[in-house]
């Protein structure tokens, strides 16, 4: 390996591939990122076996070639300690030395060859759904609306995963831990020929998010028998799918008729109420009720021991005095996941 890079577009891609690896793992290599370098452009891979990143940047600035795997979070602070805006990265002996300016770092490396490079599906052609692009920001949008619903609970198998289900004219992502279930639909022409269905990793779609920054352009979607790839850029992604069936989420959602109410609430208001009766809601069996009455909604709470609280929001409702109890949390997260100033809420 002898490189020459810029600083600023080495070390950026550099952070990106290094927040991928095992933080922890019995094989090295895992904590590695990998360095690729021909042809004027720079390559970075690492992954922790469950989740794969390879992203590149090109630059005038960029010469020599070769490969090294390093410790991640090593060579991440020497890069981030380097003065100058130009890195060297080069082999000297049993050695890789790290070099800009006046400053030399020399670290162990690992064998290049023992590093996991799974194969990247190309985005021409991906098995059963073929390739699904749509703007990121869309699908991002998706994930926040869902992914907090997924079981945190290690061992919950599907539950862990969020639910991404391609159809002809529309993507939706559906997570559950078995007592709240979110839902997110986004309509657009996906191009795949029959309704596919993958359970993906919620770790996975956090490291989308991470890689996906201010989140502009599109995102490329191929999903195999037992992976998804993103693509956005110059950054591709690879994800390991849960395995295990998803519950039948269309069995569980309510139908109109069985929904006859419907109040249109001021979302930041709802979730300041719901917050202040958190307060006296206890540390066990937590609850807020939510009294609808004749034109004002009730959000209060009771435990023994602790207290009670109670605030009154005005609101458009006509129909008889009805009471809903929620935790608190799971109310509040969802509430916080939406980007809408009101929410409708239908019983």
């Amino acid at each position: 390996m002898h490189l020459h890079s810029p600083r600023e577009p080495f070390l950026n891609a550099l952070q990106l591939a290094a927040s991928f690896c095992a933080v922890r793992s019995p094989k090295q290599v895992l904590m590695d990122v990998l360095i690729e370098a021909s042809n004027g452009e720079v390559v970075l891979q690492a992954s922790d076996a469950e989740v794969s990143i390879r992203t590149r940047f090109a630059d005038p600035g960029v010469r020599g070639e070769g490969r090294a795997a390093l410790p991640a979070g090593t060579l991440l602070s020497a890069v981030r300690n380097l003065p100058g805006e130009v890195v060297s990265i080069q082999e000297s002996g049993s050695l890789i030395e790290i070099s800009g300016g006046p400053a030399l770092f020399k670290l162990h490396g690992d064998d290049p060859s023992l590093f996991p490079l799974p194969p990247m599906p190309t985005f021409e052609a991906g098995t059963g759904t073929g390739t699904v692009t749509l703007p990121l920001p869309a699908f991002l949008d998706l994930c926040a609306r869902t992914m907090f619903a997924a079981a945190k609970d290690i061992g919950r198998y599907a539950f862990n995963g969020v639910l991404l289900e391609l159809d002809q004219h529309e993507i939706t992502l559906v997570a559950t831990d078995g007592r709240r279930l979110s839902l997110a639909r986004l309509s657009c022409e996906t191009g795949v020929k029959e309704r596919s269905t993958s359970i993906i990793p919620v770790k996975g779609l956090v490291q989308l998010q991470r890689a996906a920054g201010a989140g502009a352009g599109d995102l490329r979607i191929v999903v195999t028998r037992d992976k998804v790839c993103f693509g956005l850029g110059k950054t591709e992604i690879l994800v390991q799918l849960v395995e295990g069936e998803f519950p039948d989420f269309r069995a569980v959602l309510p139908k109109q008729k069985d929904m006859p109410r419907e109040v249109l609430l001021d979302r930041e208001e709802l979730v300041l109420a719901i917050h202040r009766a958190a307060v006296t809601a206890g540390d066990q069996a937590r609850s807020v009720e939510l009294s609808f009455e004749q034109g004002k909604l009730r959000v209060s709470s009771r435990q023994e021991g602790v207290g009670e609280s109670r605030s009154e929001l005005g609101v458009s409702y006509e129909g008889d005095a009805v009471g809903i109890r929620f935790n608190p949390e799971f109310l509040g997260e969802y509430l916080r996941a939406l980007p809408d100033p009101s929410v409708t809420f239908r019983f």
